[in-house]
């Protein structure tokens, strides 16, 4: 117990020291992503307009073939005219990213107020790979959580009213509002919590790629080609990273350039070493199949070294556990008795013995997150 303690200490001082070593790094980060935001923006608004383009000009033509056939057949008599109504523009996009733009627009003239608060988003949109403008989210943001809190405070007017009066309509009142800052706060913090859970799935699924990629290598496929096997195969997040480093080669980007970028949404140590070895290996030659499958062996150590240390760690927090919910209530409660029986009463009053009976469950539940927090993502 006292090592697992030990262990759990000396890595948060690791974490503590990595962090303040990235800072310089983060910032050079920073305005590359945003550099790289804004490109990468301008040429898919620039794709979109040409398949948009080529879309009107293929329903343009069925549309003409189509006045053809029913001038055909208003020749003909007993035949009636029928009216063809072509498919509004807007209804081909989901209705998800429709209740987007409506929203944004709507509030788009506040987005200057909690400019601060959203500072580098645009980084954290792009490492998340939201493709959405800053000022976009930033106003959906707002117009969500007012919505939400005047929908909730009405709501719960209505629900409490019902039972409590004029006091639950108060109560739903005030409930609103805080469930609108809720939703503020979390569309804040929304993109760095998917940005940690695509590293999380891309650290898991790279082993099997680096194989995959290590057994195309040797059967003798370029480096390009096996990258387009990985974007093609079934692994998640990483098939999606690889499928944009394969768009950013096609477009000009050297490959030293896509795994650059790539280590930049993607928060991963494997990812990394891969990376460098990768990159060493294009400048000055090498048996990369080699040094692919060392890798992967040395990631799946790593991750099954993380899982032992875990459950390790599991095994303290299990004892704690078992004294905050199982041995502590019964020791207090029969204590309690006790002292009750030689006193003829109650030493601590019944509502003292609630508050510590929740003391207790509220403990247990900090307990479990904990838990939950330090579990490994293998």
């Amino acid at each position: 117990m006292a090592n697992a303690i030990l262990r759990l200490i000396e890595k948060i001082g690791e974490l503590t020291v990595t962090g303040v070593e990235s800072v310089a790094r983060r910032a050079q980060e920073v305005s590359l992503a945003l550099s790289e935001q804004e490109e990468a923006a301008k040429k898919l608004r620039e794709k979109k307009e040409k398949e948009k383009e080529a879309r009107k000009r293929a329903i343009e033509e069925k549309l003409l073939k189509l006045r053809e056939a029913v001038a055909l057949e208003e020749e003909l008599p007993g035949e009636e005219p029928f009216e063809i109504v072509p498919e509004r523009e807007e209804l081909r996009e989901p209705f998800a990213t429709r209740l987007v733009n409506i929203v944004s627009d709507l509030f788009s003239g506040y987005t200057r107020a909690p400019s601060s608060f959203f500072a580098n988003i645009q980084e954290d949109l792009y490492k998340a790979n939201i493709l959405m403008p800053a000022s976009k989210y930033i106003a959906f943001a707002i117009g969500a959580s007012v919505i939400v809190a005047i929908a909730s405070a009405v709501l719960f007017s209505i629900l409490f009213a019902a039972t409590l009066g004029a006091l639950g309509s108060l109560i739903g009142i005030v409930l609103g509002p805080l469930l609108g800052v809720f939703v503020f706060f979390y569309a804040r913090i929304y993109p760095k919590s998917k940005v940690k859970a695509r590293s999380d799935a891309f650290s898991r699924e790279l082993p099997f790629a680096l194989r995959h990629m290590a057994t195309q290598l040797t059967s003798g496929a370029g480096l390009l080609e096996t990258m387009r096997s990985v974007a093609q195969s079934g692994y998640g997040v990483l098939s999606e990273e690889f499928r944009r480093a394969i768009l950013e080669i096609e477009r000009g980007a050297t490959i030293e350039e896509a795994y650059d970028r790539m280590n930049l949404r993607i928060d991963s140590p494997g990812l990394k070493k891969a990376s460098r070895q990768i990159i060493s290996t294009l400048r000055t030659g090498g048996n990369l199949a080699n040094t692919l499958k060392i890798i992967a062996e040395e990631v799946a150590t790593e991750m099954r070294m993380k899982l032992k240390d875990y459950i390790q760690i599991l095994n303290t927090f299990s004892l704690m556990y078992m004294f905050a919910l199982v041995v502590a209530p019964v020791l207090i409660t029969t204590l309690v008795i006790a002292m009750g029986i030689a006193m003829k009463g109650l030493p601590i009053p019944a509502n003292v013995m609630w508050i510590l009976y929740l003391a207790f469950f509220g403990v247990g539940i900090y307990m479990s997150f904990m838990v939950k927090r330090f579990e490994p993502k293998v």
